[in-house]
């Protein structure tokens, strides 16, 4: 293809030739671990029940509750006594940095599990965790839409659009890159 290129194909041929490429491998490898590759989808999609029913979600609480008193009479009050600013709390903290976390650990078992498939792991892991949030990010921007003056409904797209496309990626990605070695965490470089 880089010869082509170089010969005078346009670039827009050039990238549709290699996404097609990397999406006829894929499909492959994919149809290769049938299996491994459905079992992937559907625990990445419902991991947030597993959550849910193993009430992971009251040890969260629980953490939030260690450092929130903390925070009222802390130089950052102003957090908990702007009632917009308090609105916006359980958007920001917590919650999100332990699903984060536990989509980072759960990316590093399986990767772990299965090193010689780690792309096609982590990837069919990411998909559907980006994928169920879509829904929520839609319904985030119709509600801020209809009421555009209301600066809460903004900062709710902002952050679920960051926590969506940032962090929930970084932290699988993060989790199926880190590999132990000698007691130390290192990132793999490919």
């Amino acid at each position: 293809m880089l010869e082509q290129y170089q010969r005078g194909r346009s670039a827009t041929w050039y990238w549709r030739q290699t996404i097609s490429a990397i999406a006829v491998s894929f499909a492959a490898e994919i149809w290769q671990h049938k299996l491994l590759a459905v079992s992937v989808a559907v625990f990445s999609a419902y991991l947030g029940d597993i959550y849910t029913f193993s009430r992971l979600w009251v040890w969260v609480g629980r953490l939030d509750g260690l450092w929130y008193p903390h925070l009222i009479n802390s130089r950052w009050s102003w957090i908990v006594i702007d009632p917009w600013a308090y609105r916006l709390k359980p958007y920001l903290w917590t919650s999100d940095i332990a699903w984060c976390a536990i989509l980072a650990a759960m990316s590093w078992i399986m990767s772990r599990l299965h090193p010689r498939q780690r792309g096609l792991v982590v990837t069919l892991f990411l998909v559907p965790q980006v994928g169920l949030c879509l829904p929520h990010l839609r319904t985030l921007l119709t509600d801020w839409l209809r009421e555009l003056s209301n600066p809460i409904w903004l900062f709710s797209v902002l952050w679920f659009s960051t926590f969506t496309f940032i962090a929930i990626p970084f932290s699988i990605l993060l989790g199926g890159a880190a590999r132990v070695r000698r007691g130390s965490v290192e990132s793999i470089v490919k």
